[in-house]
């Protein structure tokens, strides 16, 4: 269950992203999944890369956090 509630919370904090957060987003994961594919790192930096993803993924709500701790200060 803990699964599937983890889960809906990350599309739910995908969906409140604004579009310069989402696109900042995608070009950080292009250069992660660029670099798996086109490095020397073999099995060992894909399997890294995916760990790494799926931590953006899960810090997604962090990001809608600091980004509306933000617009209230200013």
């Amino acid at each position: 269950m803990k699964d599937i509630n983890e889960f809906e919370g990350t599309l739910a904090a995908i969906d409140r992203l604004t579009e310069e957060d989402a696109k900042s987003l995608l070009k950080i994961m292009y250069g992660f999944v660029n670099t798996a594919m086109t490095g020397n790192g073999g099995n060992e930096v894909k399997l890294e890369v995916v760990h790494k993803l799926s931590n953006i993924y899960k810090r997604t709500s962090d990001l809608n956090e600091l980004r509306s701790k933000y617009a209230k200060k200013s």
